[in-house]
C-alpha cells in the first residue's frame, strides 16, 4: 500500500529468517528491503518487466543498512520505503518498526538504470513515482575504501569490550545455481549471506549493527569468489574477488 509516496508492508518473522538465537540477521532484513522494493517498483512501474520493455535492467550501487535492534521469531514488523531522488542514481531509503511504532533499522539503496544492449549506465526519462523528501539519520552510503593486505587478521582479535578473540580467515565459495537472480547474476542479498558464513565459521556472537556494502561487478553461475576478511579501526571488513582475474566484485564493511 502506498501513502504519500511511502510504501509499506507487513510481515512476520518466520523460521527461515531467523537464526539459532531466533533473531533476524543482515540476510533476512536484506531480503525484506529488496521485495518491498520490487513490490512498490511494480506498482509504479519501474519493475523488471517494466523496464525490460524500455531495454533497461537496475543494478544496486551501493547499500546501507543499520539495526538498532533485530526482530524476533515471530514478531510482526513493518517495512516502510520510500523514493527521495530518480536522476541519475534511484535513491531508495527503508525504515523497519515494530507494531508499536518503534524503529529497529532503517536503510538506504543506489541503484543505477543499466542499458540491456550497451551495459552502460542510462538516464530514466520515462517513470511515474512520486518523490519523498523524507531523509533518515542513516546518512548515504559512501565509497569503501580499497583494503591493503597487510591490513588482513587472520591470527584473531579481541573486539572493543568483549573477552572472547574473533577469528579471521579468507575462504572461497562456488557460485550455485541457487545463488542467482532473474538477470542470471548473483543475488545482491547473497553476498551478505557468504560474508555472515566465512566470519561464522569460526565466530558466534556477532555484535555489529552496520552494514555498508559497495558492488563493483556481476558475478554469474561457476565463478569462485574469494571472501577476504580485514579488521581495521574496530570495524569488520571484507573484500570478494573473482578467482579467475582476481578482480574485486564487492566491498563491504560491518561496523558497531
Amino acid at each position: 500500500m502506498e501513502n504519500n509516496g511511502i510504501w509499506t508492508e507487513t510481515f512476520r518473522m518466520d523460521a527461515f529468517m531467523v537464526n539459532r538465537n531466533r533473531e533476524a540477521t543482515f540476510t533476512s532484513v536484506g531480503n525484506l528491503f529488496q521485495e518491498v522494493a520490487g513490490n512498490h517498483a511494480f506498482c509504479r512501474q519501474v519493475d523488471f518487466y517494466s523496464m525490460q520493455e524500455k531495454g533497461l535492467y537496475w543494478v544496486l550501487n551501493k547499500m546501507k543498512i543499520q539495526m538498532h535492534k533485530f526482530p524476533i521469531w515471530r514478531e510482526k514488523v513493518v517495512v516502510n520505503t520510500w523514493v527521495s531522488e530518480m536522476q541519475p542514481f534511484s535513491h531508495r531509503h527503508f525504515e523497519l518498526q515494530n507494531l508499536a511504532g518503534e524503529t529497529l533499522g532503517c536503510g538506504i539503496s543506489l541503484w543505477i538504470p543499466i542499458d540491456a544492449t550497451t551495459n552502460r549506465p542510462r538516464r530514466l526519462k520515462d517513470y511515474d513515482i512520486q518523490l519523498v523528501a523524507k531523509e533518515t539519520a542513516l546518512g548515504m552510503p559512501q565509497k569503501l575504501p580499497e583494503m591493503a593486505q597487510n591490513d588482513e587478521n587472520t591470527e584473531g582479535v579481541a573486539l572493543p569490550n568483549e573477552t572472547k578473540t574473533k577469528q579471521f580467515f579468507a575462504s572461497e565459495r562456488l557460485v550455485e545455481y541457487s545463488d542467482l537472480d532473474m538477470l542470471g547474476h548473483v543475488n545482491n542479498v547473497k553476498y551478505t549471506e557468504w560474508m555472515l558464513d566465512n566470519f561464522h565459521r569460526k565466530n558466534d556472537i556477532f555484535e555489529y549493527k552496520t552494514l555498508e556494502i559497495n558492488y563493483l561487478d556481476e558475478v554469474k553461475l561457476g565463478e569462485i569468489i574469494k571472501i577476504e576478511p580485514h579488521f581495521l579501526a574496530g570495524n569488520l571488513n571484507y573484500s570478494l574477488k573473482r578467482n579467475s582475474d582476481n578482480k574485486e566484485v564487492c566491498r563491504a564493511r560491518f561496523s558497531i
